[in-house]
Order: structure tokens, then sequence, then C-alpha cells
């Protein structure tokens, strides 16, 4: 039985995590299947965004605890270089993540939400890093992308404290983009993910790498990377569909 599960409706991929028992933990065969979804995702010209949630009552409780304590060194290191992978691979792909966050989004889970590009959280969602008093520390690009989301000081506050905070203070603070009532999260966030499904690909493709590729970098990349992703979208021809479009409904 797989633990993650990938629906295509019309534009838009629903990839879900499928461990409601042990509340979406990951363990190896998640990210496997989150890798491969990630994969298929980025191949498929016919998906423009994907929704990524969690089946049952959680998001993601975090890394499977249960299933580390019983790695050597090795395996572990090998555990640890999937979420690499994966963060890797999430950042890279062209196609926009939006998390529907619901339940408990801890460790590894708030990790997986934090990779996606946008984030929809139902209200009295929990989110947390509860891995330091534990001895562990960030995975999955975290350290990186936490303090470009929320401040450095903030960053290391929820770290270093390890304590909850809920959808609305994640909303206050900017790690949330949207808090919805928990009947509509994944509705909502489908319809964003199809709103973004339904504009030209190129142009969201260089966008979302574009934002990502400037915090590598200064502002001299910034503009030169930019400069070369609007010459590509402006010879797109579905761009330039788009331009036609818009001015023929100006000139009715």
């Amino acid at each position: 039985m797989t633990v993650v599960a990938l629906e295509t409706r019309g534009d838009v991929a629903i990839v879900t995590l499928d461990r409601p028992a042990k509340l979406n933990a990951i363990d190896d065969e998640l990210l496997h299947g989150l890798l491969a979804a990630v994969a298929e995702i980025g191949a498929d010209e016919a998906i423009g965004a994907a929704v990524l949630t969690g089946r049952g009552r959680a998001f993601s409780a975090g890394g499977d605890i249960a299933a580390m304590d019983g790695m050597d060194d090795a395996a572990f290191a090998r555990t640890i270089a999937l979420y690499m992978e994966l963060a890797t691979a999430v950042q890279a792909c062209p196609k926009p993540f939006v998390a529907a966050v619901h339940g408990y989004a801890l460790a590894g889970g708030f990790e997986l939400a934090l990779l996606c590009d946008v984030r929809f959280a139902a209200r009295g969602t929990q989110f947390g890093l509860p891995d330091t008093p534990l001895g562990l520390s960030p995975t999955s690009g975290m350290t990186y992308l936490l303090p470009r989301v929320v401040g450095l000081g903030r960053a290391m506050y929820l770290t270093l404290l390890a304590e909850n905070i809920d959808a609305d203070e994640a909303e206050r603070i900017g790690l949330v983009d949207r808090v919805t009532e928990p009947d509509e999260l994944l509705t909502e966030a489908e319809a964003f993910a199809h709103r973004i499904a339904a504009y030209p690909r190129v142009g969201v493709a260089w966008t979302k790498l574009g934002f990502i590729g400037s915090l590598e970098g200064g502002f001299a990349a910034a503009t030169e990377r930019e400069a070369a992703a609007e010459l590509a979208c402006f010879q797109s021809p579905d761009t330039r569909e788009r331009f036609r479009a818009f001015l023929d409904r100006r000139r009715s």
C-alpha cells in the first residue's frame, strides 16, 4: 500500500501523505514516495501546480522516531540524504507547491510545509519544532528557508524554544499565507492552485525559480536572471496569445 497518494484534478496535482495511523510520520518509504511524486509533477506538462496535504488528523507529526531509533549511523545518514534530496527537488520543480496544513505540522512536517511555495492552514493547526530538545538539528534546508520567511531572530526563537504555535500566530509572523476554516482548507488551497495553473506556465516557472534563485546571490545576479527569464517568457507562444487576448479586450 502506498504511503503517498498522487491524484490529478484537471491541471492540479493533489499529493497526500497517507499514513494516518502514524499521523503521517515521515519514514524512508514516505520520502521515496514524495520524491517520485515531485518528479512526476515536474515532468507532466498537463500539471500547472500542486497541493500537498495529509490524510487523517495531521498534516505530518514529523520524522518517525521509532524508525530512527532502530537505525545505525549509515542508515540514518541515508534517511537524512533523502530529506535533502526531496528539499532540492521541490525547490527545483518549476511547478508551485501549495501546502494545505491541518492538525499538526511538527518537526519534519513543519519542514515539508516550509518547502512549499505557499502555505494554507486550517484554523487550530499546530506548528512546532520539537527537535532541539531531542538533540537533533534542522534538516530539509530549514536553516536556509525559515530565516528568509520569518526572519533570523524568529527562526532561532521557534527552533530553540521548541513550543507550538497555532495557525493564527503562524499567519501573523508570515509563516502561513492564509488561514481557513477546517472544512474549507483543501477547497481553498486547490482553488488557489487552479488559479495559478491557469496562468502561462513559462511565467509561473520563471517566477518561482527566479525568487528562489535570488536568495542565493546579490542584486546584480538577480537582475541578470530576471532579464533572461523575461525574454524567455516573451518568446513563449502562450504569453503572446495572452497579449493578443488582452489587447482584444481593450479594443472591444
